[in-house]
């Protein structure tokens, strides 16, 4: 048996999927200096892209719109040179900003009630992620640029480290029931 949606539940459905187009459509402006490189043709055929995936959240298009963005990266990266650092970093959390977004929009029941809860936590878990995100990106910058460096590559060695134990440790959690 379903539930009637009320209003307010409609609501928070539509702002979290307003969110994933917002970010779509960040994603792929941001690489473009301006509108001379070959990726701003992509960028142009590619706008419509964050209204599908915020309609469909669920689908293959998440990825596709991702796939694009860092295609334009790294083709406005071939033409124009290497972007500076905060640019880097900002396109670095918009992407992940639409992909937890977008996961979020898909896991999200349009027909039931959703808790205050549910949403402060998924908000809280999204900074939580940026700011060790930002805080290992400044860590890394300031780290001694010589090539060789052996401050580099411990640093290096030890975020290697760090992603495979997350990656061990995710793997074999249990699934929530």
């Amino acid at each position: 048996m379903k539930l009637p949606a009320r209003s307010g539940d409609f609501a928070v459905t539509v702002a979290v999927r307003l969110m994933v187009a917002a970010f779509g459509l960040a994603a792929l402006l941001v690489p473009l200096p301006g509108f001379t490189t070959p990726s701003a043709v992509l960028a142009v055929f590619a706008l419509p892209l964050p209204i599908v995936v915020a309609l469909r959240p669920d689908s293959g298009w998440v990825a596709a719109l991702l796939s694009i963005a860092v295609a334009e990266w790294v083709i406005t990266s071939l033409f124009e040179g290497t972007s500076p650092a905060a640019l880097t970093v900002a396109f670095g959390i918009l992407l992940y900003l639409l992909h937890a977004s977008a996961s979020f929009a898909a896991a999200l029941p349009v027909t039931r009630r959703v808790e205050p809860g549910l949403l402060i936590h998924a908000v809280v878990r999204l900074l939580a992620v940026i700011a060790v995100s930002l805080l290992l990106m400044v860590l890394a910058l300031s780290a001694p640029s010589r090539p060789g460096s052996i401050g580099l590559a411990a640093a290096g060695s030890v975020g290697a480290m760090g992603v495979v134990t997350l990656l061990v440790v995710l793997l074999r959690r249990r699934p929530a029931d």
